[in-house]
C-alpha cells in the first residue's frame, strides 16, 4: 500500500521509539500500521499507548497478548478485530511501502 509505514514493535522497551515514529510518519503524510508481539504487549497497559491508538491502525498478536497475562483486559480504542494471529504481520510487511522492526 502506497505511503504505508508497517510497524512491527516486539520489545517491551520500545514504547518510545514507536510514539517518536508513528508521530513522524503521521505529520509527513504517512499512514501508520502497527503489530504488536512478544514482550511488546506489555506496553500496552502504559498510557501512553493510547496515543498510539490514536494515530495509527493497531493489531495485536492475541497470543503474545495472553502469554504477558492481559485476557480479558481491555485496551480502550481497540476491539476484538484488533487481537489477531501473526498472519496479520506477515500481511503487512507485504503490502506496506516500508515496514520497520522495533
Amino acid at each position: 500500500m502506497k505511503g504505508t509505514l508497517g510497524i512491527c514493535a516486539t520489545t517491551s522497551s520500545s514504547l518510545t521509539h514507536l510514539l517518536g515514529i508513528t508521530s513522524a510518519a503521521v505529520r509527513a503524510g504517512k499512514r501508520v500500521e502497527v503489530f504488536i508481539t512478544g514482550q511488546a504487549a506489555r506496553f500496552t497497559q502504559d498510557s501512553r499507548f493510547a496515543e498510539v491508538v490514536a494515530l495509527a491502525d493497531v493489531a495485536i498478536c492475541e497470543v503474545s497478548y495472553f502469554a504477558a497475562g492481559y485476557q480479558g483486559v481491555e485496551i480502550p480504542g481497540l476491539g476484538d478485530k484488533d487481537f489477531v494471529t501473526q498472519a496479520r504481520n506477515a500481511d503487512l510487511a507485504e503490502r506496506c511501502e516500508r515496514y520497520l522492526l522495533i
